[in-house]
């Protein structure tokens, strides 16, 4: 339409490309009969639509648009989860999936054609890039997300201008692209650039049906943030990740493996469970199970989550306590038949100088932010080569902490992922003896005579507090100036409304 008039766009040309349109649209109507998940069939169906909208005059152009709009509409409520999260749960192609629905509803609307089946869910979709995003306005490269452009500035200028959210804004680009002009018209960009800008309502975060938790100290650039990977198995986008967890404060510190082109022979490795910060039971892969969410709790002081993967007699649960804003503390719990060797892997960003003992490792960067990963066990630690992808046909080398156990189960691990920079004081961190079975139990101590006493079971137990009992998962004592300051977790889900 743009070029229609153009004296290069001759009869023949227009007669060549015609054909071809219609050759696809026949060939996509034959194809797309029955639903199936996934990204390729949404595009699948955008096309069809497309050309069915644009070439009414053909006969067949009725049924063309009627077969494409009504697959999408079936996506949109099959395939996108309530949350908003596609149901691929990769961010790169989530965003794929986000603007093929928003491209086909613009093109709906400016052909009078109604579409609303087409925005069921569309603006929780942009609501996930909300939630996920860490300080620097990236999301995490899980699954088949790249570590490239992985910026959401874009994305949600435009969920901005469709759905006029302040908070989408704030994430919004000023420096916005040409495509903007074709899809929304000349005032899109100043729709974004004058409109209000607020952060969200909310810090850290659940998304519930696709089950990642989000745990963040704020919204700033000195901000911490942890994701917690829940997710189950969604094909052939996901990777090796359960019960994953990578952190962000100031820059990568503990880094998901991302993924390049998938004809690269490093993209396979980049799949499997060596790459990811996950725990293994005898050296292979980790457990082939969905993960399924035990607890999430949220408030001022701290966070809590917990999940388990069990299959073949093995049952691994993982519970990740954020003590704000200072640090996390990750217990795995891991029960079943016999003896095997456990490994906790922590893998850190590319170019990481590291320092370590026998029981942690410390990122040695000169200014901004560090981690400290200590196991508050008796594991030993190895150091083993890891893979991160660099670019799109790329990867580069990474260390990774394997933290390694060797023993009968049921086994109780322990690790503190302590973020610092200059001007934090470093605690010294020993494990007290459990009350319970399963429970672990540690303290931290600071230089400034403050002491936190942790505990986290694997479910909720009798726990006394200054004398007095109560059902929890997790409680914080802290000691320090005046009163000591308590933070519990009763355990369960409390599902955002």
């Amino acid at each position: 339409e743009f070029f229609m008039d153009a004296p290069e766009f001759d009869a023949d040309a227009k007669y060549t490309l015609t054909r071809s349109l219609v050759e696809q649209a026949n060939y996509l109507a034959a194809w797309t009969t029955k639903y199936r998940p996934g990204n390729w069939q949404v595009c699948e169906a955008s096309g069809l639509a497309t050309i069915g909208i644009m070439l009414p005059e053909f006969k067949a152009a009725a049924g063309w648009r009627k077969t494409g709009l009504d697959m999408l509409a079936e996506h949109m409520q099959r395939d996108v989860e309530p949350d908003g999260f596609h149901g691929e749960l990769t961010p790169g192609y989530h965003r794929w999936v986000t603007l093929q629905f928003l491209e086909m509803a613009r093109l709906c609307g400016l052909n009078g054609i109604p579409a609303e089946a087409l925005r069921a869910r569309h603006e929780k979709m942009f609501e996930v890039y909300e939630k996920i995003c860490r300080p620097d306005g990236t999301y995490p490269p899980v699954g088949d997300a790249g570590r490239g452009d992985a910026s959401i500035a874009e994305i949600m200028g435009l969920g901005a201008r469709l759905y006029d959210r302040a908070d989408f804004r704030h994430f919004a680009s000023t420096n916005f692209p040409e495509s903007w002009l074709w899809l929304l018209g000349p005032s899109a960009c100043e729709q974004v650039s004058n409109g209000q800008r607020s952060l969200p309502d909310f810090t850290s975060v659940l998304l519930p049906d696709s089950q990642y938790a989000v745990m963040r100290s704020g919204w700033g650039a000195r901000d911490k943030y942890l994701l917690f990977d829940c997710a189950p198995w969604r094909g052939n986008h996901s990777h090796q990740d359960r019960l994953q967890v990578t952190v962000f404060a100031g820059r990568d510190l503990l880094v998901d493996s991302g993924q390049i082109s998938y004809d690269q022979p490093a993209s396979k490795t980049l799949r499997q469970s060596g790459a990811h910060n996950v725990l293994l039971i005898d050296g292979g892969e980790q457990l082939q199970a969905d993960p399924k969410l035990l607890s999430w709790h949220t408030d001022a002081q701290a966070d809590f989550a917990s999940g388990v993967v069990e299959t073949n007699g093995l049952r691994h649960q993982r519970s990740v306590l954020f003590v704000k804003p200072d640090y996390w503390v990750v217990v795995d719990q891991v029960s079943g038949p016999g003896k095997h060797e456990v490994a906790r892997q922590f893998q850190f960003e590319p170019g990481s100088r590291i320092k370590s003992d026998k029981h942690s490792a410390e990122t040695t960067f000169t200014d901004g932010w560090n981690i400290r990963v200590q196991a508050v066990d008796d594991a030993r630690l190895e150091m083993r080569r890891g893979m991160v992808a660099a670019t799109l046909t790329t990867v580069e080398d990474s260390q990774i902490a394997a933290f390694v156990n060797q023993g009968k189960l049921p086994m109780t691990l322990c690790t503190v992922l302590f973020p610092f920079d200059k001007a934090t004081p470093q605690p010294k961190i020993t494990r007290l003896s459990p009350a319970t079975p399963g429970e672990a139990r540690l303290e931290l101590r600071f230089p400034n005579g403050q002491r936190d006493e942790i505990v986290i079971a694997p479910a909720p137990v009798e726990m006394k507090i200054g004398g007095e009992a109560r059902k929890l998962q997790a409680l914080c004592v802290r000691h320090a100036t005046g009163a000591p300051k308590v933070i519990t977790i009763e355990g369960g889900i409390a599902l955002p409304k």
